[in-house]
């Protein structure tokens, strides 16, 4: 292979690594904090920090918002009109 040696080290720089951190001590420390940071969950806490984040909705956002919408979605309804009238001619109102 052309980059067999590249390969082989990091295979060994991986072995290294998690060899180091079956090792650890510190990981039985990592699971308790984890734990004490669950019991101290709080959802109206993180539920208030989302509105206070959505609150800075303003009105060039929802331009922003309609306009995208539209370049989206608007050529989509032009093509599914057209060949909606293609299609059924009797929909169409002007009679030849």
């Amino acid at each position: 292979m052309i980059l067999q040696k590249k390969i082989d080290r990091a295979l060994n720089w991986l072995k290294e690594k998690s060899n180091s951190e079956q090792y650890n001590h510190g990981y039985s420390d990592d699971l308790s904090q984890d734990s004490l940071e669950l019991s101290n969950y709080d959802p109206k806490a993180e539920w208030d920090a989302q509105n206070k984040v959505n609150d800075n909705f303003g009105i060039k956002d929802i331009v922003a918002l309609i306009i995208s919408s539209i370049m989206v979605f608007g050529p989509i309804f032009l093509i599914l009109t057209v060949l909606l009238f293609l299609l059924y001619p009797g929909l169409n109102a002007i009679k030849y």
